[in-house]
């Protein structure tokens, strides 16, 4: 069975440490899209990173998928972030710690599936650019 949210006018039970975390997250992630005229029509994935903090804390992190996170410290990385902000350096580290929790698809799985050998060997330039027009390799004895 699925936990249930709580019903209209409950709130969810946050530490005040939470609530304090999330605001100064908030303000100094605030700060930096103010400095960057437009960031928010830009940088999309940082905006809706800003409303969710402002919604739902520090705990509303956890429900970002993988591709979203990803995203997030993609544009993230593309601000001026400031030398010395410890909200920003603590909401960067929990984003970071939240990716590698994460299992993230491996970019390449491989779908060979032979019971012949497959044979590696380098090639000359002229060897490649034959390949690449369509003509038959040359066989080259060792």
């Amino acid at each position: 069975m699925a936990p249930h949210a709580p019903a209209r006018g409950q709130a969810y039970v946050v530490s005040d440490a939470d609530r304090v975390r999330s605001r100064l997250m908030r303000n100094s992630l605030k700060a930096l899209l103010d400095q960057v005229a437009g960031s928010r029509q830009v940088l999309v994935h940082v905006a809706a990173l800003e409303s969710l903090i402002a919604k739902r804390g520090v705990r509303g992190l956890d429900s970002l998928p993988s591709k979203a996170l990803e995203r997030i410290c993609t544009q993230l990385s593309s601000l001026p972030m400031p030398a010395e902000d410890p909200p920003l350096v603590d909401l960067l580290g929990r984003l970071l710690d939240l990716m590698d929790s994460h299992e993230l698809p491996q970019p390449f799985v491989s779908t060979f599936v032979s019971d012949s050998r497959l044979m590696v060997s380098e090639a000359s330039h002229s060897e490649f650019e034959a390949a690449e027009r369509g003509e038959a390799p040359r066989r080259r004895d060792a």
